[in-house]
């Protein structure tokens, strides 16, 4: 077997030799972070790797463009894909171990596409309901990365906060001997939130999608304010966002940060979540903040 490096980082295609050298580190009582990815990695994704380098012994990030969470295949074959720039990132980082499968070593046969497991009514709304399909390919694929890496402690982004919401509750669910970690949004210098997707996006457009930031600001400090009803907030939010940025937006929601559900006024001790999903051009955004 191969002993860990701290200077190199390790690439695995297979499940079986990435499982053979973290069994050697686990039973010597190091732990195990995980970062999973769809690749085209940017400072959020390193964030989440630096997370777990604090918190873990080791570091393993996945690249895996999942085919079963894009509900667009036009989106799917536009998704950024550049693996070596990646690995030199991940080097960088100081990542330990990459986990880079094929498609046939994730998904062998169908039955691996499809788990039991089903959100309810939080994998419905916002995201859900824009996206059909979505999350079911999201969870299996997560519960599938999950049960090769076994890690102690899997981080994921804010900026995708409904998934981390299912993800956690999958992981109650199943009983995952493991602890799902949140970690902040990490924004361009504009406060556009870093995203794989922002590639697409021209100068100009990224200078633009700045709006975005802004009003989800706005939309906290009203909330905290108490002046303006949420469902002016969430009206006007929108249309600034259609009018002044000239976005086609999805949603732009105020709802309970723990269900996702829409309310309509701030009770006592309840954490919310302002949320929206916009479409730049064919580029589809989406950002929160908690109040």
């Amino acid at each position: 077997m191969r002993a860990f490096s701290r200077l190199i980082l390790k690439t695995y295609l297979s499940i079986s030799e990435l499982q053979e050298d973290l069994d050697t580190k686990r039973s010597s009582g190091g732990s195990i972070g995980f970062v999973p990815t769809l690749g085209a990695l940017h400072e959020g994704h390193v964030s989440l790797l630096k997370e777990s380098k604090k918190r873990c012994g080791i570091t393993v990030c996945s690249i895996f463009v999942n085919p079963t969470q894009f509900n667009n295949p036009v989106d799917y074959e536009l998704y950024p894909r550049n693996t070596e720039k990646d690995k030199k990132i991940l080097e960088e980082a100081g990542c330990d171990c990459l986990f880079l499968p094929g498609v046939g070593e994730i998904y062998p046969s169908e039955d691996y596409k499809h788990i039991s497991f089903d959100p309810g009514r939080l994998g419905q709304v916002l995201e859900g309901a824009h996206r059909p399909g979505h999350f079911s390919g999201m969870a299996s694929v997560v519960k599938r990365l999950l049960d090769i890496v076994r890690p102690d402690k899997a981080f994921f982004g804010q900026k995708d906060f409904q998934q981390y919401l299912i993800i956690k509750k999958m992981a109650g669910y199943y009983n995952l001997p493991m602890e799902i970690v949140r970690c902040p949004t990490i924004r361009e210098n504009n406060g556009l939130a870093m995203s794989s997707r922002n590639q697409r996006l021209s100068l100009e457009e990224r200078e633009k999608a700045s709006l975005i930031y802004r009003t989800l600001t706005w939309a906290e400090h009203e909330i905290n304010a108490g002046m303006l009803s949420f469902e002016t907030i969430m009206e006007r939010a929108a249309f600034d966002l259609t009018e002044k940025g000239e976005f086609k937006v999805d949603y732009f929601d105020i709802c309970s940060a723990n269900s996702l559900e829409r309310v309509s006024s701030i009770k006592e001790k309840e954490e919310l979540a302002v949320l929206t999903a916009v479409w730049i051009r064919d580029v589809r955004l989406i950002d929160n903040l908690l109040a």
